[in-house]
């Protein structure tokens, strides 16, 4: 089982879902010899609980941690943990067996904020431990995974997790590899400013976490080298399988690959950076190719709604693998195997810089966000244009998906108000759940009063926790 999970992918740039750049052929081959979920989206637009929601299978904001009791720790850290109390997609394949091993190259998914659980070996490193941009993304992940990989019996079972930022360093090299026909979009022939503080609107971010170019660039011409970047990173994806089929594993191991969040062009105002709920960030794809022997139609591209919460479920069920209570992703396995039209009503995200939350169903993407309202005074009022420093003030942006309007929230979107309030409330409700259920997981009795029961048996019924944990408590 081989999990790869891509920073910055956006859906609407692989050729396989519509783009016209070919950008992604290997991918898009992979997808034809299993199935593309065209409507899947992700939790957060934030590495941290991206990544959590992938490897656990749960909301990742049920990993934020409450007040500590001693607050021994700083940063992240006293704000993110992977708690032992929910599951972990790792833990489960452990548990059944398989040899287990993540390779990461992003210095926050790390053991520091819990990601090692069920993993045997835990493979990460910073870029400035390394010399030499070929040390590390995809080639350095995938040196050391198949140095891993080469240990293994040829008749051990393994789950193999690899998780790659090469797309947020497109702007700080130039393309060692050209790409035919890819030439500037004439509409995107405009450069954007560059931010005197580290994020804002409307700007490009001047901080350490992006290697831009310099700000002398088009957005076409930046659009251009993420493109490039996509186009190389799908060629050596292509390399690395043909080094699976030489090995005689290609055909008994089940690939799946998942973007994690998006990146913007300008089109929710965020320029070379990720942090809205617009689908710009949200939007990912999803490709699964199973190993040899499973019951899964081949070459269906599935319209059903997903989100990246659903990959941990369906992984094992493909497997075998009991789906641990307490999961709230949905398997698509069924979907897969046309048992069922879909496995879920609605997605959920949450993050980045605005406050609220995003909503989708098999039509509409909900926003129900304040922008703005999150980070230094600098991003807030690069979204106001108001030097005052003003409190959230909160809209509904909806947007119909079937409709010809671009990813992005800074057009109006369509006015449907009795759907807007269904999805907001749903959104509400969820969250407020996941909120109470921090407080379970986490087990802080110093910080409130323990929940009501029947709070926590709603909690259970609704499957966000497991019964033993309401039990514990």
């Amino acid at each position: 089982m081989l999990l790869i999970a891509i920073d910055s992918l956006r859906a609407d740039h692989l050729s396989s879902m519509g783009y016209d750049r070919a950008t992604t052929p290997v991918l898009d081959g992979l997808a034809r010899q299993g199935v593309l979920f065209t409507q899947t989206f992700g939790v957060a637009p934030e590495y941290l609980p991206a990544h959590a929601g992938i490897l656990t299978g749960c909301d990742p904001w049920i990993c934020r941690r409450p007040r500590l009791e001693r607050q021994t720790e700083s940063g992240l850290a006293a704000e993110w943990w992977v708690p032992r109390a929910i599951p972990s997609l790792a833990y489960e394949y452990l548990s059944a067996g398989y040899a287990t091993a993540a390779f990461v190259d992003h210095p926050w998914i790390s053991p520091t904020f819990g990601f090692d659980r069920g993993f045997q070996d835990f493979y990460r490193f910073r870029e400035d431990d390394v010399v030499g941009y070929e040390d590390f993304g995809f080639e350095g992940v995938v040196l050391r995974f198949r140095r891993w990989r080469n240990t293994q019996p040829a008749d051990r079972d393994w789950f193999a997790y690899l998780s790659l930022t090469d797309l947020d360093r497109s702007w700080g090299r130039e393309s060692s590899e050209s790409a035919e026909g890819f030439v500037p979009r004439p509409e995107l022939d405009w450069t954007p400013p560059i931010a005197e503080t580290g994020r804002s609107y409307f700007t490009i971010p001047n901080d350490a976490r992006k290697l831009w170019s310099g700000g002398n660039e088009t957005v076409a011409e930046y659009e251009l080298r993420y493109d490039q970047t996509l186009r190389l990173l799908d060629k050596r994806l292509g390399r690395m399988l043909q080094e699976l089929s030489k090995e005689g594993r290609l055909e008994n191991t089940t690939i799946c690959i998942v973007g994690t969040f998006g990146v913007g062009f300008g089109e929710s105002g965020m320029i070379l950076d990720t942090g809205t709920l617009s689908d710009v960030d949200m939007h990912v794809p999803w490709v699964l190719r199973p190993a040899a022997g499973s019951r899964v139609v081949r070459g269906m591209e599935r319209e059903n709604l997903a989100s990246v919460l659903d990959v941990a479920p369906t992984l094992l069920e493909l497997s075998g693998i009991a789906v641990p209570p307490g999961m709230h992703g949905r398997s698509q396995t069924p979907v897969m195997r046309g048992e069922a039209e879909s496995a879920r009503e609605f997605a959920f995200s949450r993050g980045g810089v605005q406050h609220g939350f995003g909503v989708r169903d098999e039509r509409f993407s909900l926003q129900h966000t304040a922008p703005g309202s999150r980070g230094p005074y600098s991003l807030r009022s690069s979204w106001t244009g108001r030097l005052d420093d003003i409190g959230p003030e909160f809209r509904d942006h909806l947007r119909d998906r079937r409709s010809d309007s671009g990813p992005g929230d800074l057009e109006p979107g369509v006015d449907f108000p009795e759907r807007t309030a269904e999805m907001r409330a749903a959104g509400r409700r969820w969250y407020e759940w996941i909120d109470q259920a921090r407080e379970v997981v986490h087990q802080t009795p110093w910080d409130r009063e323990p929940l009501p029961p029947e709070v926590l048996q709603e909690l259970v019924d609704n499957g966000v926790i497991a019964p033993r944990e309401a039990g514990e408590l």
